[in-house]
């Protein structure tokens, strides 16, 4: 698939995309760290609280961040392995959510054959059209749609499980007030960022796996997107949820102005989580002006988590790269510690896009920017 046009997707790309996580999993299944691993996930918001708090876990994480603050997924040790093992095996409990799979079935030919039973009935279906609106389409299309957002929440889940396991992020969502750019119908960023993943493990009669999750929300979303196809969505959303959701479809930059004057006039609270998935590089003009609206919305400290994709074409995809680039050197420059998670194998520009460490082109992140955001530092980005 050369390019991520989501509203055209069919049911033999849903296949497609679905058999490459099952094989992924499949193989990790047989490699001699996935029975200790899958363990966490009994209960994963303890284990995240114990290893957090485990001197030498820390010690052994800070090898993993070079000190040019990059995480390489091509840079393999013992310790690298072990996290990005268990965050496919945290996006794994969002793709095959309620599947209870066995033992015996949990290799690369076994998942293959579960995919290909599940996809049976959707395989056929043609491309979703882009000119009716969702109302009218059949049942099989809405299945394909519900599946696409399920992807997009497992590689969500993927990127802040990264996080996380890196120690760089909270691990629950009950004080975050959050803002959330280019955000599409908002649906990872209101569900995907605070997944908490689980596998329960039954040994009796055969032993099985049963994946889940635990829903979560923030505090508060403030969700920007100015796709116009969003508007309706976005009303809906304002009215439904109006205590947790305030939805703007709008420019980010105007988007970022009416926010700061919401939070003036009202009991809006400061933001201290900044999530900008997938972005496309053209919201970021100026990484410089970027930086300066933040830092009138945020509150004196905040987390952001920026991941890109590949673009519709090789031209955007280097575009993304260049604004994850200046990005990382304007807030070096201001005084940060931004940390940068490749997720991508080397080579040409091409070579790059191609080569994905996990997922398909269509919906996974190539990218990780995280850091933590200075308020008073960010305004001299202006100054």
């Amino acid at each position: 698939m050369a390019e991520n046009h989501w509203a055209t997707f069919s049911g033999q790309q849903l296949a497609s995309a679905y058999a490459l996580e099952a094989d992924t999993l499949g193989a990790l299944a047989q490699s001699a760290v996935f029975g200790d691993l899958i363990q966490h996930f009994r209960d994963y918001d303890v284990y995240l609280r114990r290893i957090n708090s485990d001197p030498g876990y820390r010690s052994r994480r800070k090898k993993i961040i070079s000190d040019k603050g990059v995480v390489d997924i091509a840079v393999a040790s013992k310790e690298s392995i072990s996290l990005f093992c268990q965050a496919q095996i945290a996006a794994s409990a969002e793709l095959f959510k309620g599947w209870e799979i066995r033992d015996d079935q949990l290799t690369r030919e076994g998942m293959r054959l579960l995919v290909e039973k599940s996809a049976a009935t959707l395989i056929g279906v043609p491309n979703v059209p882009t000119n009716i609106p969702p109302e009218q389409f059949t049942n099989a299309q809405k299945q394909i749609l519900s599946a696409v957002n399920v992807l997009q929440n497992a590689d969500t889940v993927r990127v802040v499980q990264i996080i996380k396991l890196l120690g760089l992020l909270p691990p629950t969502a009950e004080h975050i007030h959050q803002l959330s750019l280019g955000v599409g119908n908002g649906y990872r960023d209101l569900y995907g960022v605070h997944i908490t993943p689980k596998v329960t493990i039954n040994e009796l009669p055969n032993k099985s796996y049963f994946f889940d999750t635990i829903e979560r929300q923030a505090a508060h979303t403030v969700l920007i997107d100015n796709d116009a196809a969003q508007q309706d969505h976005f009303k809906q959303l304002n009215l439904r949820e109006r205590e947790k959701v305030l939805a703007l479809n709008d420019d980010a930059s105007e988007s970022l102005e009416q926010l700061h004057k919401v939070q003036a006039q009202s009991q809006l609270k400061q933001r201290n989580l900044v999530v900008c998935l997938r972005i496309d590089h053209r919201m970021i003009p100026s990484p410089e002006e970027f930086l300066g609206l933040l830092s009138r919305v945020i509150a004196p400290e905040a987390d952001l988590v920026m991941t890109i994709g590949a673009g519709h074409n090789l031209s955007e995809f280097e575009g993304r790269l260049h604004c994850f680039d200046n990005l990382v050197r304007l807030l070096t420059n201001l005084g940060h510690n931004p940390v940068r998670v490749i997720l991508h194998r080397g080579g040409s520009l091409e070579d790059k896009r191609r080569t994905p460490a996990f997922g398909q082109l269509a919906y996974t992140s190539y990218q990780i920017l995280y850091c933590r955001l200075k308020r008073g530092r960010l305004s001299e980005a202006t100054d």
